[in-house]
């Protein structure tokens, strides 16, 4: 446990540098020694990265039919030989083959799903890098009280789900009973 014995949260962590309109990156290490980053710009979160397995943008947005196979396969080409560096959601916004506001949705939910993530983290270590960034997708900075407000919906929401589907970790089987 740090500073003195008492357990930091990740959500005042982000308060905290939100209310000091802080630029630059949070990094969080929990006990086993994995770690998390929080890019912030005059005191809101512009992207996030949390270890973990999750939907890409490119799944998706072709799970929801906003992006066809071969076109996430040109973009990531692209991506590969001729424009390295440019986030996914930039370079399919830049090609034309999404819209700028779809792709901003998925994005900010991507922010949203692992800042909520990061939330059940115990903090072993944390490290904020002043000025320090990266490079920003489509979607513009989120507030932090937002952020974390739609992650308690989202928990909410889980809360409600759960009892119904058996949890994450549920692997459904087919039933065996002859139709009714």
């Amino acid at each position: 446990m740090p500073d003195g014995g008492f357990p930091v949260r990740v959500d005042s962590l982000l308060l905290e540098l939100a209310s000091q309109e802080a630029t630059g990156c949070l990094t969080v290490t929990e006990p086993e020694g994995e770690q998390s980053s929080v890019w912030f710009r005059d005191g809101q979160v512009y992207s996030v990265s949390v270890p973990g397995r999750r939907p890409l943008l490119g799944v998706r947005l072709m799970s929801s039919g906003a992006l066809t196979p071969e076109a996430l396969a040109e973009a990531l080409e692209v991506q590969r030989t001729e424009l390295q560096g440019w986030r996914l959601g930039e370079l399919l916004v830049h090609l034309g083959f999404v819209d700028r506001a779809v792709v901003e949705s998925f994005v900010t939910e991507q922010v949203r799903d692992q800042i909520a993530d990061l939330l059940s983290w115990p903090v072993a270590d944390k490290r904020f890098r002043n000025g320090k960034r990266t490079r920003q997708d489509v979607a513009p900075p989120v507030e932090v009280t937002d952020l974390l407000e739609l992650a308690a919906e989202r928990d909410a929401r889980w809360a409600e789900i759960v009892p119904f589907i058996g949890g994450a970790d549920a692997v459904p089987v087919r039933s065996t009973a002859s139709p009714a």
